[in-house]
């Protein structure tokens, strides 16, 4: 099952109001509600273009893929680079094992 998954892109920009950030960015309340809940069968390609400008994202970055049953969750299947583990990143143990040089390069990468 392909899903309009925007919950996490919402998380990772920070922005608090999925709702009102729809609205106040062109989008019809009833729209807003659909995409900020995930609830949607359908979208048209404007808006997808319009949510990866307003969210810096691609539009595989948009949708998230569950595999309808264990028939589908194989390697080879075509959506399984949208498909997200649900993987918690404990990025400051990570850091704290880095060596010296290394955080050093990461840091340069952020800047």
């Amino acid at each position: 099952m392909l899903l309009l998954n925007l919950n996490r892109i919402f998380k990772a920009r920070l922005i608090e109001h999925p709702y009102r950030f729809l609205v106040k960015n062109g989008f019809v309340s009833f729209t807003a509600h659909k995409y900020k809940n995930g609830k949607v069968e359908q979208i048209r390609l404007d808006h997808i273009e319009r949510l990866c400008i307003l969210l810096n994202c691609t539009p595989n970055e948009l949708f998230e893929w569950i595999p309808n049953d264990l028939l589908d969750d194989r390697n080879d299947h075509p959506l399984q680079a949208i498909r997200r583990r649900d993987k918690k990143l404990d990025i400051v143990k990570l850091l704290s094992k880095m060596s010296l040089s290394r955080l050093e390069e990461v840091e340069k990468m952020l800047v």
